[in-house]
């Protein structure tokens, strides 16, 4: 006997309420969870020989357009991207966030930067 006759039948006879089995068997149906439609801004930061990335953040693009309403213009991005001299925050995100915008895909900016020990670190940024 499957699930949702069982709880007809407590219903019939008066285990549980019909608002009780309503619930029950909404349970048993859960509503998918919405997904995010629309491009993903992706920004990864790869040492090379790792399996994945040291950092991997991904938004809706829309968040990040509305984003930069809240960083200041002379904002640092502070990020410790090992024995490297490299500043994040000399990345001109106001005009990635422009190219995206405009319908770019794919590699919008990729960055090599040497550590003093000689493993490169790769900084990607792209919109899927």
């Amino acid at each position: 006997m499957d699930e949702k006759r069982k709880i007809l039948d407590m219903v019939a006879e008066g285990k549980i309420t019909a608002e009780e089995a309503a619930k029950l068997l909404a349970a048993m149906n859960p509503k998918p969870v919405p997904t995010a439609k629309g491009k993903r801004l992706v920004f990864q930061i790869i040492q090379e020989g790792s399996e994945k990335p040291k950092v991997n953040i991904a938004f809706p693009l829309k968040l990040a357009k509305f984003g930069m309403n809240f960083i200041p213009k002379n904002g640092k991005i502070n990020a410790d991207l090992g024995d490297t001299d490299f500043d994040i925050s000399s990345i001109n995100w106001q005009e990635i966030i422009e190219m995206a915008s405009s319908g770019e895909t794919g590699e919008l900016f990729y960055m090599e930067v040497d550590e003093e020990n000689g493993t490169p670190i790769t900084i990607r940024i792209f919109v899927e």
